[in-house]
């Protein structure tokens, strides 16, 4: 029996229910048992007044682990019963007997009972802590006020007086244990208000030698949890030079992440936990869970562990798994009405971690069918489940809860079922003789791929059927398919809209290219080249494939067909991803690029870390100024980068001789009064229209390129139209010193 159970019992009043499940309960779960889920159940107990009975279920418990575990476990669990029923007399002496097992040595160990009550009748809570704290008071023990912010020191201890020497930043006092005891908490001798107030030499220290230790100690001296704006605030100045800090925080970030007490949390502010027993992998798996929205989250909690698990070749505990699956009866069970869909997601959950070794929870199975039966479209229940990992389960749950109807359902989630899941069903339906529900669906598919994108993509892949279907040729179903993911298809307005695309095309890209593009290929092995062509510019136009599946598919069909890509040589200004440019147009940009990277960009880097040290981010006009301008720096920097992988410097070799060309001077004449104009053709680096210099990208350009001596051409140069002659043409590129000579 699990506690929230047992729980139930108790407060519900069935003690004797009750008292039989606890017995069975601490039985069977020997010592895999939480403290902190079985307490309620004695608190509850007592609560009503039934304190012999809590009384009996904690030494029932407290039996279990004094045969199995050591005596300081056991006292553990003995003081934390002794708490919750502080009328158990037997108790009290069971506490005390274990105290003087596990204090074997300690001479003043009676001397501290007695001062304690605890034998005496005193208040439990009181009595408890005495000895807790008293037992390991001795010289050189930091404390910390309960109420003031005060830090002292034990520098002298008399248990026989019952009294303590204390030190503090202020002054030294002597004060009775009693007093001690009731005003002051034990504390780390790297506890921040420690070092701050007693050994301030320390903060030096543990800057230099052990950040994780002094971020322990803030954390610590913050109540478990302090931001990083707050962790400055403590250090800079005084112990940190304002300069020194970002570079000691990343190192220190860098720290936390292997330590095992620290870790980070959120992005704005950035928080440190610390947690004094560590951070195992079920503390960090519990809270993820906890923290998940809905089943997506909650499966993904699990799967990450179970990954985890069989990473580092551990054994998942059973405890965690049986914790988180009674987490999701409890929300099932709140979701039921409200949420059904919820409710079925969650029952599918705790069914996977049934597959761990759990045994099968009394409600998960139930509960998934109960929702499938109650369902208006039950397949729609199994067609929304957040996760593909929980298809299966949705699936045999569907089968099981509708035995008489079963193959309709599965026909109908065949509409919306992912790629995957598709075989699947299909085989179930002709296994059980129901095959002929496939082709109508099929046949409605194709009529709108868009809307079954899934059922068109394992049509197109070619499902291994026994039942005929009447399909159209793959090329029609292609250029359908193809459609999809066209520069047309609308991709409609909003980030739901985006994300729905996105799906979309993913399914049309992995269904293409699944068994390596088994179905595409078969296609181009039956087409001639007219149809090829065809294929060939709706394929230039599906943007939506993404560039690797477009890149792949397009040289498939290049292999098919090669002639279809064998094209005369361009001319050079034709040329596609080749940008012509000068040695020294090219030495321009790389200077320039050099400056960008080396001056500029670094000056940015130092003028964001000098804004942000300004305070509030939200209003440092400073701090914005400077990201706006490292966007800027960003974009130039891509698009030079760009520019000089496509860059070809124009050899003196590469200048035609024929014709005008990249690289010519021109000379030319003004056919109504023979006024001579020089202009010079080079790349888009080296235009200086001042100059009549001119990228060959121009339109200028473009209508001297590939003209000869004396033809005439209509041209706008300083802002008139004129008729003009080519007089003659020369080279502008020398070697060694290209673009230079260009003159007008």
């Amino acid at each position: 029996m699990r506690h929230p159970e047992l729980i139930s019992l108790a407060r519900s009043g069935r003690w004797k229910d009750l008292e039989q499940g606890w017995l069975a309960a601490i039985e069977d779960a020997a010592g895999d048992v939480e403290p902190d889920d079985y307490l309620p159940a004695i608190e509850a107990a007592v609560k009503a007044n039934q304190s012999g009975l809590g009384e009996t279920m904690a030494w029932a418990w407290l039996t279990s682990v004094k045969d199995r575990a050591p005596a300081g476990e056991a006292l553990e669990l003995a003081r934390a019963l002794l708490l919750r029923v502080p009328t158990g007399e037997d108790l009290r002496s069971e506490v005390l007997t274990l105290y003087r097992a596990t204090h074997v040595g300690e001479p003043e160990l009676e001397r501290w009972i007695e001062r304690s009550g605890l034998a005496s009748g005193k208040s439990v809570r009181r009595a408890l802590r005495f000895l807790d704290v008293g037992l390991q008071l001795k010289p050189g023990v930091f404390l910390l006020h309960r109420s003031e912010d005060e830090a002292a020191e034990i520098i002298d201890l008399d248990a026989a007086g019952g009294t303590a020497t204390l030190r503090t930043a202020r002054r030294t006092l002597e004060a009775a244990l009693e007093q001690v005891i009731e005003n002051y908490d034990l504390a780390d001798p790297a506890d921040f208000r420690v070092l701050s107030q007693l050994r301030p030499d320390g903060i030096g220290e543990l800057l230099a030698a052990d950040s994780v230790a002094l971020l322990i100690g803030l954390a610590r001296a913050h109540g478990g949890r302090i931001d990083r704006d707050e962790v400055k605030v403590r250090l800079v100045p005084r112990h940190l030079p304002a300069e020194q800090w970002s570079g000691w925080w990343n190192k220190a970030r860098d720290a936390v992440k292997k330590s095992k007490h620290l870790r980070i949390e959120g992005r704005s502010p950035v928080f440190l936990v610390y947690e004094p027993g560590g951070f195992s992998l079920a503390d960090e798996t519990w809270a993820a869970f906890e923290k998940a929205d809905g089943p997506k989250g909650w499966l993904e909690a699990v799967e990450s562990y179970l990954r985890e698990c069989r990473t580092r070749k551990a054994t998942p505990e059973h405890r965690l798994l049986a914790r988180i699956q009674d987490a999701l009866a409890a929300r099932a069970a709140r979701a039921e009405r409200a949420s059904p869909q919820e409710a079925f997601a969650a029952a599918l959950v705790m069914e996977r971690l049934q597959g761990e070794g759990l045994p099968p929870h009394p409600e998960a199975h139930g509960l998934a069918l109960s929702m499938l039966r109650t369902a208006r479209r039950p397949e729609a229940m199994v067609s929304r489940l957040p996760d593909a990992r929980l298809w299966s389960l949705g699936v045999a749950a569907l089968k099981q809860a509708l035995p008489d109807r079963w193959c309709e359902a599965f026909g109908a989630l065949m509409r919306e079922a992912p790629l995957a899941q598709l075989d699947g069903l299909a085989a179930a339906l002709e296994e059980a003789g129901r095959g002929e529900l496939v082709p109508p669906l099929v046949n409605e598919t194709l009529a709108d791929p868009g809307e079954h994108v899934d059922l068109c993509m394992w049509v197109w892949r070619g499902p291994a059927l026994r039942t005929p279907l009447t399909l159209p040729p793959r090329t029609e179903l292609f250029s359908r398919l193809i459609a999809l993911v066209g520069p047309a298809r609308d991709r409609g307005k909003g980030a739901a809209a985006g994300a729905a695309v996105n799906a979309l095309r993913a399914t049309v890209r992995n269904g293409f290219a699944s068994h390596e593009y088994r179905a595409f290929r078969e296609m181009l092995a039956g087409l001639d080249e007219s149809m090829a062509a065809v294929i060939r510019r709706q394929l230039e136009r599906a943007e939506g494939l993404g560039s690797v599946v477009q890149e792949e598919m397009i040289d498939y069909l290049r292999g098919q067909f090669p002639r279809m890509y064998a094209r005369p040589r361009a001319q050079p200004w034709e040329e596609q991803g080749v940008l012509y440019v000068t040695s020294a147009g090219l030495r321009s940009r790389e200077a320039e690029l050099d400056e960008l990277v080396r001056v500029k960009m670094r000056e940015n880097a130092k003028a964001i870390g000098a804004a942000a040290e300004h305070g509030d981010l939200s209003e440092n006009s400073e701090y914005k100024f400077a990201l706006e301008e490292r966007d800027l720096l960003r974009a130039r920097v891509a698009q030079i980068n760009f520019e000089m992988s496509q860059a070809r410097v124009l050899e003196p070799e590469d200048v035609p001789t024929e014709h005008v060309g990249i690289g010519h001077r021109v000379t030319l004449a003004d056919a109504a009064n023979g006024g001579a104009v020089e202009v010079t053709i080079l790349g888009p680096w080296e235009s200086d229209l001042a100059r009549h210099v001119y990228s060959y990208q121009t339109p200028l350009a473009g209508r001297l390129l590939g003209r000869k001596t004396g033809e005439e051409v209509r041209l706008t140069i300083d802002d008139q139209e004129r008729t003009f002659r080519i007089e003659r043409f020369e080279s502008a590129v020398a070697h060694g010193s290209a673009g230079r000579g260009a003159s007008g």
